[in-house]
C-alpha cells in the first residue's frame, strides 16, 4: 500500500459498507490514497475497480504481511459483538507497525443513547441502552477511547442516527413493499434521521482538520438532522413524492415487525446536534428528512 497522494493521506477503511463506502469515495475525491478491508478476493476486485486498494484480511488467519507505516488514519464501521469491537483487536496487533498514524474515527450509533421518552439529549446525556447492540456499541466506544488514551492517538466517536440515502430510504420501502406498505404509528414515538452524504461529508471535514493537526474540541458527536420525527409521517410523505395514496395506519401492537425492527420503537428519543454546527460550522446538505427525500425522488438513484 505505498502511499501517491500529493499529500501522503492515507486512510484505512475496516469495513466498507454501505455508509463507509460514501465517505471513502469523498476522500478519494480529495486526493486521499483509501484502502480498506475485505475477507474475499471478490470483493477485492470489486473495491479495486473503485480506486480503493483492497486489504484482505480474516482475523482467524493472522495478520497479514502488508506495509501499514503510511497509513494516517482509520475509519471503523464494523458492527460490535459481545467483545466489543473485533477491529481494534485486529488494530493492536499491527500497530506497532503504523508510524505515521495520527487518529481515528469509529462509527457508532445514537441507539447507545437508549430511552429518553421522547426527550431531548444530547452528547453530554447518560447512555442507557437495554438493548443487546446499544450496549455492544458502548463497549466498543469505551475500547476505542482506552486505546486513545493509552496509545496518545486521537479518537472521535460518531453516532449514527437513522441512515437513509440512495437506495436506502423510504421511497424504496414503499416500492417494495407495493400494496403491502403500511404507515406504523406508536403513540409519541420519533426517530432522528441523517442523510449518507452528511455523513461522509462531516467524516471528511474532521479527516482534514486530523490531516493539518487541528482536530475539532469535542471527541464526540451526534449525527442527526434537525428534524426528529414520527415514522408514518415520512412514509407518508414518501407516498406523495410517488404519487401513491398513503399507505394504511396501522398499530405498533397490529404491524407483525420482525423483533429486530420491533426493537427500534423500544427507544424514544429527540438528538440535538448543536455541538457538531458549533465545533466544525457545519452546515447540512439535506437538514431534515423532507429535503432529503425530495432531493432522492427527483434523482435516478432513489
Amino acid at each position: 500500500m505505498t502511499d501517491k497522494s500529493p499529500n501522503h493521506n492515507h486512510l484505512l477503511c475496516l469495513g466498507l459498507g454501505y455508509t463507509a463506502g460514501y465517505t471513502a469515495k469523498a476522500m478519494l475525491e480529495k486526493r486521499w490514497l483509501v484502502s480498506g478491508t475485505t475477507r474475499s478476493s471478490e470483493k477485492a476486485e470489486k473495491l479495486d475497480k473503485k480506486g480503493i486498494k483492497p486489504l484482505i484480511w480474516d482475523a482467524a488467519k493472522g495478520i497479514p504481511d502488508t506495509d501499514f507505516s503510511n497509513v494516517t488514519e482509520i475509519l471503523v464501521s464494523t458492527a460490535p459483538d459481545t467483545n466489543g469491537c473485533p477491529s481494534l483487536e485486529m488494530i493492536k496487533k499491527v500497530k506497532s507497525r503504523m508510524t505515521a498514524l495520527r487518529s481515528v474515527i469509529y462509527y457508532s450509533s445514537t441507539g447507545v443513547c437508549g430511552d429518553h421518552g421522547g426527550d431531548w439529549i444530547d452528547e453530554d446525556t447518560e447512555p442507557v441502552s437495554t438493548l443487546t447492540r446499544g450496549r455492544q456499541r458502548l463497549k466498543a466506544e469505551k475500547q476505542w477511547r482506552t486505546f486513545s488514551e493509552e496509545q496518545r492517538i486521537a479518537v472521535t466517536i460518531l453516532r449514527l442516527s437513522g441512515i437513509y440515502g440512495p437506495g436506502r430510504n423510504a421511497l424504496v420501502t414503499l416500492q417494495r413493499q407495493g400494496d403491502d406498505a403500511r404507515r406504523v404509528f406508536k403513540p409519541g414515538q420519533v426517530f432522528n434521521r441523517i442523510h449518507v452524504e452528511d455523513i461522509a461529508a462531516i467524516t471528511r471535514l474532521i479527516l482534514e482538520r486530523s490531516a493539518t493537526n487541528c482536530l475539532p474540541a469535542h471527541n464526540l458527536y451526534n449525527l442527526a438532522d434537525d428534524e426528529p420525527a414520527p415514522p408514518q409521517d415520512v412514509i407518508e410523505y414518501a407516498a406523495q413524492l410517488s404519487d401513491r395514496e398513503k399507505p394504511p395506519l396501522v398499530s405498533l401492537e397490529d404491524a407483525n415487525l420482525s423483533d429486530m425492527a420491533r426493537s427500534f420503537y423500544a427507544e424514544n428519543k429527540r438528538i440535538r446536534n448543536d455541538r457538531l454546527k458549533q465545533d466544525l460550522g457545519y452546515k447540512f446538505l439535506y437538514p431534515n428528512w423532507r429535503e432529503g427525500l425530495k432531493a432522492l425522488a427527483a434523482s435516478s438513484s432513489t
